[in-house]
């Protein structure tokens, strides 16, 4: 695996960041609605690109994983190569920050930061970093409860603890971005100073074997939510697998799409999901926001 790096290496030897991680554009663009981008902010790797900057204070590396776990592992996996130890950036905890269905405790637009993940649907469970979530249980986070034209019935809330599940139906190969895809599908995030008309992410790798090994699994739609975790994604489960074999605290926060709460009554995943999504980016992102400016670890 070759790395390149652009630019944004101009940082003191040794300084510490947190890696913030999002899976597709709409929750980037949330993150990054927090951030104040460094001078320099952008560093490529492995054809991926990670953005330096702070967020409420805080020095972080953004970066969009891709949707999927094989995409989480591997967008992790480079930022560990990329940022190691001796590097002028190095990586010294890491947050997922994104959208999940819903499902227990969790209504639409809640966000759930679980105490503990499954990559195997609860056969084993990894713990976050205690500190984290000790930090997570004492934020208070005004949440917004309008999404578009609907207003919710409820006002959402942070759930701390329970736990969460990740899983895709990708048997173990990339899902594709698509270029201009939108802020779903797309392939970077739209309010980056690189953006660029011409960038096609893993596009051309990953559409080829997806499509022999995993366009039919993914015709069959299956809800998200599930009444058994708090919260279900495709990502932080496979990305915390690669950060615990580093040692560095980890955690995720996860807005929710899709289960209970919905105004409209609409029938589950997939269409709860395009309908919220972008208030439980949005909500996710504020809470990571306020997670930020309340740790006091690395």
């Amino acid at each position: 695996m070759a790395f390149t790096v652009s630019v944004g290496d101009g940082a003191d030897r040794g300084e510490r960041r947190t890696l913030v991680l999002s899976a597709f554009p709409v929750e980037a663009d949330a993150v990054l609605s927090h951030t104040t981008l460094d001078p320099d902010p952008v560093v490529v790797a492995d054809r991926r690109r990670f953005y330096l900057g702070a967020i409420s204070g805080k020095k972080v590396i953004v970066a969009m994983t891709g949707i999927g776990l094989t995409n989480a592992t591997d967008t992790t996996e480079t930022a560990f190569v990329r940022f190691a130890s001796g590097s002028a950036i190095t990586i010294g905890a890491v947050v997922f920050s994104g959208v999940a269905g819903g499902g227990g405790r969790t209504s639409i637009a809640d966000v759930a930061v679980p105490a503990r993940w499954t990559l195997d649907g609860g056969t084993r469970f990894h713990s976050v970093d205690p500190g984290m979530l000790a930090t997570a249980e004492k934020l208070s986070v005004a949440l917004g409860n309008v999404a578009g034209h609907i207003k919710l019935r409820h006002r959402p809330q942070v759930f701390a603890g329970g736990d969460g599940c990740s899983w895709d139906n990708n048997n173990g190969v990339a899902f594709p971005c698509i270029p201009h895809g939108g802020s779903v599908f797309g392939c970077q995030p739209h309010s980056v100073p690189s953006r660029s008309l011409l960038y096609s992410g893993n596009f051309f790798r990953a559409t080829g074997p997806w499509l022999r090994s995993a366009l039919i699994s993914n015709l069959n739609i299956v809800s998200t939510s599930d009444p058994a975790y708090d919260a279900t994604d495709m990502e932080t489960a496979a990305a915390q697998a690669v950060v615990d074999t580093h040692g560095v605290p980890f955690v995720g926060i996860r807005g929710i799409t899709d289960g209970p709460g919905d105004p409209l009554h609409l029938p589950g995943f997939p269409f709860q999901f395009f309908c919220y999504k972008r208030i439980a980016a949005e909500n996710a992102a504020r809470v990571t926001a306020a997670f930020l400016q309340s740790w006091t670890g690395r």
